[in-house]
């Protein structure tokens, strides 16, 4: 996982992160999120004066989403910075969602919740692509294709809903 050794921290000042985070690993479970590859985290970390720890860097998730205009499965990869702060826990008061806290004794620090925590609250939960002129960018199908409905000869239910039709009780 992601575990900085606080010890070799404070002798170092500064250390790089570089690791990855495999689509298939727990930490992912009942995310609601299917990766297509493993999440790349890399930066650097670095003590604070008052015994806190800074993280700064930047994460890469390579995701699988359903286009929401024709369903197809799109890769999409969501880069975002990365900032993580952890505070010492004694005089920490506030409860402020972005300053985690480490206790004074403290010597791992493990990164993984705080790195999946960002990455759920930042990844979109659905991709509706942009479009240029009419047409989709991910597929290139015209996007009218998905606007448009039409009736059934006379029927006046959208095609769309037919399948329901088949589990309609009498």
């Amino acid at each position: 996982m992601l575990r900085i050794d606080l010890r070799n921290l404070r002798r170092s000042r500064t250390l790089p992160l570089n690791a990855r985070i495999d689509s298939d690993n727990e930490v992912w479970t009942d995310s609601q999120l299917t990766f297509a590859d493993a999440v790349e985290v890399s930066g650097s970390v670095a003590p604070t004066a008052d015994g806190g720890v800074v993280v700064r860097g930047s994460w890469k998730a390579p995701l699988l989403y359903d286009c929401s205009r024709c369903l197809q499965q799109l890769k999409v990869v969501v880069t975002r910075p990365l900032t993580l702060v952890y505070s010492p826990a004694e005089g920490w008061e506030t409860a402020d969602p972005d300053v985690r806290t480490i206790a004074n004794r403290q010597t791992m620090l493990d990164l993984t919740d705080a790195i999946r925590e960002e990455i759920v609250l930042e990844v979109p939960r659905y991709l509706l692509p942009s479009e240029e002129e009419g047409r989709c960018l991910e597929c290139g199908d015209p996007v009218e294709r998905f606007t448009k409905v039409t009736e059934e000869s006379g029927s006046g239910i959208d095609p769309r809903w037919s399948a329901l039709q088949s589990l309609k009780t009498d």
